[in-house]
């Protein structure tokens, strides 16, 4: 599923569409292979988005501040879709069923958020967020099941308040990474991740990498007095025990990369595995690169979606581009870690804003 925000005078509309990512792979991992030496490379192929599947329009005159988010709720093969205004009003979307549901609204809007999934709760926090309680920075949407027994009773939904990071208070000194000079906060989140069954991680560049025990009611602890090598959200692929996500650092363009964070301790960072130039081909001239994302499927099989916005003279001129491309990881017979590129496709989404959920 992507989204696209698209602004318009009258009415601003955000649309979600579906993708079957499994129409870029080959059947079998020979088939790939094979392709890709008779074509001298993965060919990039041009493609249109299809209907949208819901639309959700917003008052242009309302002094909003933000964008409206889109997370999955619950597992992968799960078909919900929460939606949430910078207001905090907040919808739950079906996919099977293509039914729209009115949620119950956080304690305090969100302007700038991370959002993950443990289990089947959606917990969402603000990448700077505030020590203040009135602040709520920090909430997660659980469900619980009627505890009267009655199976015609509603599901019930309810958003819980959290403590934020033990960073955020005035009084908390932490270990600094590095030096930061550059106009970037620190201690802005700029890494995140699930790790095990209950943990999530968070990573600063400033403040190091910090960690969530969803089942402790509410504790904090530091993982590392490091940074995560990653931007962004990391995905943990349990078939070959490992965290894949795009570096951080080096090139303008980041990289598809693995990193072992079951290896990290308090003094030692997360081990490189390795690290890919996943994309088919290289961007057109002139495509700047904006944003990654990365969608696990399960088997070694990932879904990589690149964003890029067209420049012209050194400003950018409002048309994006999305390169969709099916790539597997596989072991070697001495466990070395080989990317195979399927298919890739790329679409054009105009003056918006799209991402993969």
């Amino acid at each position: 599923m992507v989204y696209g925000s698209i602004g318009r005078y009258r009415h601003p509309v955000t649309t979600l569409h579906r993708i079957n990512p499994w129409r870029c792979f080959y059947p079998t991992t020979q088939q790939a292979l094979a392709a890709a030496e008779n074509s001298n490379g993965v060919t990039v192929e041009d493609a249109r988005l299809p209907r949208a599947a819901i639309s959700f329009y917003d008052p242009v005159e309302e002094e909003t501040i933000g964008d409206r988010h889109f997370a999955s709720l619950g597992s992968s093969s799960s078909n919900g879709i929460i939606s949430m205004h910078p207001d905090g009003n907040t919808f739950l979307y079906d996919g099977a069923s293509r039914g729209l549901r009115v949620m119950p609204a956080p304690h305090s809007p969100k302007n700038s958020s991370v959002f993950l999934t443990v289990g089947d709760g959606l917990y969402i926090l603000e990448k700077n967020p505030g020590a203040d309680e009135e602040d709520h920075s920090f909430e997660a949407l659980i469900h619980h099941a009627p505890s009267d027994g009655r199976r015609f009773t509603d599901e019930n939904w309810y958003w819980r308040s959290l403590p934020p990071p033990s960073y955020a208070y005035e009084d908390y000194e932490c270990q600094k990474v590095g030096d930061y000079y550059d106009g970037r906060d620190p201690y802005g989140i700029r890494a995140y991740a699930v790790v095990g069954d209950s943990q999530i991680w968070i990573s600063t560049r400033g403040g190091g990498t910090f960690s969530f025990d969803t089942t402790s009611g509410g504790v904090w602890s530091e993982a590392g007095d490091w940074a995560l090598p990653f931007y962004g959200r990391v995905e943990y692929a349990p078939e070959l025990g490992l965290w894949f996500g795009f570096t951080s650092e080096g090139r303008q363009l980041p990289q598809f990369a693995a990193y072992d964070l079951g290896a990290a301790s308090p003094t030692s960072p997360p081990v490189l595995r390795k690290v890919w130039d996943e994309l088919a081909q290289p961007p057109p001239p002139r495509w700047v690169p904006l944003m990654g994302f990365l969608l696990p499927l399960g088997g070694g099989k990932f879904w990589v979606a690149r964003m890029f916005d067209l420049a012209h003279k050194g400003w950018c001129r409002g048309k994006s581009g999305n390169d969709y491309l099916d790539v597997e990881v596989v072991r070697g017979s001495r466990g070395a870690l080989r990317m195979i590129r399927h298919k890739s496709r790329r679409y054009s989404v105009g003056c918006t804003f799209a991402e993969l959920l």
